[in-house]
C-alpha cells in the first residue's frame, strides 16, 4: 500500500527541555505510517533554507519517508514554541507555517500523487488548495476542529474519511455534529471524531461506532496522539478495502496504536538538543 501526506512540516520547540521535535500533521502521518507493515510512505511539502529544514529532512530520511517531490524554498521553516503542562502540550507561539505559506506547487506531480492508494490532507497544510488535483486515491482529511466551517463545506464531499479532534465536547454534541455534517449530503464520507480520554466515535451512513480510550498509567506527551489514531484507522480501512464491517476491529487496534504514542516524547520520538534557545540563529538561512 502506498500512502502520501501532503502539507505541513513544523519543528516543535519545547521550552521546558530545550529540545526541538520534528512534527506537523502531514509529517506525523507519513512517519507513523512507516510503523505499520506493508506500507510505503511519502511526504510532499515545502522546506525552508535554514538549519531547521535540514534537521527535518534528515529525520524523514531516517524513517525511509520519500521526500523526492518536495520543494526547497527561500525562507523560514515552520516552527512553534511549546510547553508541556501535566503531560499536555500548550502552544505558545508560532511563525504560522513558514514557507508553507508560499503554497505547495503540485501541478507537476499529479501523476505521482494519483498513483498513491491514499492521500492525507489537512486544514493546517493547505488541503483545500490541493484536493481538486486528486482523482484516484482515497482521501483522508484532518479538519482539526470545527473552526473551519467554510473549508469543511468546500471540501468534505470529495473526502473519503473526515477527521475531527473534539476532546473538549460531550458525546451527545459529537452525535449532533455528525448528523449535521451528514445532512449536508455527506453520507458517503466516513466521519472520525477523536475525543482524547473519552475515546473515539465513527459515523458511516446511519451507523455509529464507539471505541473507549486505552488506559495508560503514565503519559509522557500527548503530541501526535490524534495523528497516530488517524494514521492507523485510515490505513486499516485501506487494508480492508474500505469495508465498513471492519470498523470495530480497526477502531480497537487504532486505540492501542495511539496509546503507545502517549509514551513518546514529541510526535515522533526524535529530538535535537538546543544548547541555547536562540531562534534567530536556528532559523538562519543557509
Amino acid at each position: 500500500m502506498k500512502v502520501l501526506a501532503i502539507g505541513d512540516n513544523v519543528m516543535d520547540i519545547y521550552l521546558d527541555s530545550k529540545r526541538i521535535f520534528p512534527g506537523g500533521n502531514a509529517v506525523n502521518f507519513s512517519v507513523m505510517a512507516t510503523r505499520i507493515p506493508k506500507i510505503t510512505s511519502g511526504y510532499l511539502g515545502n522546506f525552508g533554507n535554514d538549519n531547521l529544514a535540514e534537521l527535518m529532512k534528515s529525520t524523514l530520511k531516517t524513517f525511509n519517508v520519500n521526500i523526492d517531490h518536495c520543494r526547497n524554498l527561500k525562507g523560514e521553516s515552520g516552527y512553534s514554541l511549546v510547553k508541556v503542562v501535566n503531560g499536555d502540550r500548550k502552544f505558545l507561539a508560532s511563525n504560522r507555517g513558514g514557507v508553507l505559506n508560499q503554497g505547495i506547487k503540485i501541478s507537476d506531480d499529479k501523476d505521482y500523487i494519483n498513483a498513491m492508494d491514499l492521500i492525507h490532507l489537512s486544514v493546517n497544510g493547505k488541503g483545500k488548495e490541493i484536493i481538486n488535483y486528486i482523482n484516484k486515491p482515497k482521501i483522508v482529511y484532518d479538519y482539526s476542529d470545527f473552526s473551519n466551517e467554510d473549508e469543511i463545506t468546500l471540501t468534505i464531499n470529495n473526502v473519503d474519511l473526515a477527521c475531527f479532534s473534539v476532546g473538549n465536547i460531550s458525546k451527545d454534541k459529537v452525535v449532533e455534529r455528525a448528523r449535521q455534517l451528514q445532512s449536508m449530503g455527506n453520507y458517503h464520507t466516513i466521519l472520525l471524531f477523536t475525543m482524547g480520554k473519552q475515546g473515539a466515535m465513527v459515523f458511516t451512513g446511519n451507523r455509529c461506532y464507539y471505541q473507549s480510550a486505552q488506559l495508560t498509567n503514565h503519559i509522557k506527551d500527548t503530541m501526535g496522539a490524534g495523528d497516530s489514531f488517524i494514521t492507523y484507522f485510515s490505513t486499516g480501512l485501506l487494508r480492508e478495502n474500505w469495508d465498513i464491517s471492519s470498523i470495530p476491529n480497526i477502531l480497537k487496534s487504532a486505540s492501542l496504536f495511539s496509546a503507545k504514542q502517549l509514551q513518546i516524547d514529541g510526535s515522533l520520538g526524535v529530538s535535537f538538543k538546543i544548547p541555547d534557545l536562540r531562534l534567530k540563529e536556528l532559523c538562519k538561512e543557509r
